[in-house]
């Protein structure tokens, strides 16, 4: 097996479990909310830490899909003026973006992780939790986007080359319809 097959099941490993754990997460909240709604209306007593499960399973899907938005690169972008560059000035305004990209997400780990440390000393309050395992979402979502977002830098960095190579270079269309 060669070392970028093996890298390429890397990259599809973290982000079908990332899939995995999201639509799970997001069923036993739905299961537990509905089931303490019922509880609250027929019993007059709800599960007291279904909020708070909802609540810390949503942080953990949102970062999860930041990062398959990153994947799939979902995440909004204006590139109306980028467009109207130059190809070679469109090259470097892009990889100058991707390396941005790069110092922010880093920026953003740094931060999660003094919230994941910071966490250490907590807590939850109904589901006597430690809120480290909660704030471990930040740096762990910050991580898959930074590794999906090095697949975006080498795939747009390959894509460059060959328009180099050949102006006339368009990319294969994608499942989607667009390239």
């Amino acid at each position: 097996m060669s070392k970028l097959s093996f890298l390429w099941k890397i990259y599809q490993g973290y982000n079908k479990i990332a899939e995995i754990l999201s639509v799970i997460l997001l069923v036993a909240i739905a299961i537990i909310v509905f089931i303490s709604v019922g509880a609250r209306y027929i019993f007059r007593t709800p599960f007291e830490w279904s909020e708070e499960f909802a609540r810390y399973g949503f942080i953990w899907i949102c970062f999860f899909g930041f990062a398959l938005a990153e994947k799939s690169g979902d995440h909004f972008r204006i590139t109306y003026f980028v467009d109207k560059l130059p190809a070679k000035l469109r090259m470097a305004v892009e990889i100058f973006l991707h390396l941005l990209m790069f110092v922010v997400l880093y920026q953003f780990f740094i931060e999660g992780m003094k919230y994941y440390y910071q966490g250490k000393s907590g807590i939850s309050t109904i589901m006597l939790i430690p809120l480290s395992y909660i704030y471990a979402a930040l740096p762990v979502g910050i991580i898959l986007m930074a590794l999906n977002r090095v697949k975006i830098f080498i795939d747009t960095m390959i894509l460059w080359s060959r328009r180099i190579k050949d102006p006339g270079y368009a990319p294969p269309v994608r499942e989607g319809g667009a390239a």
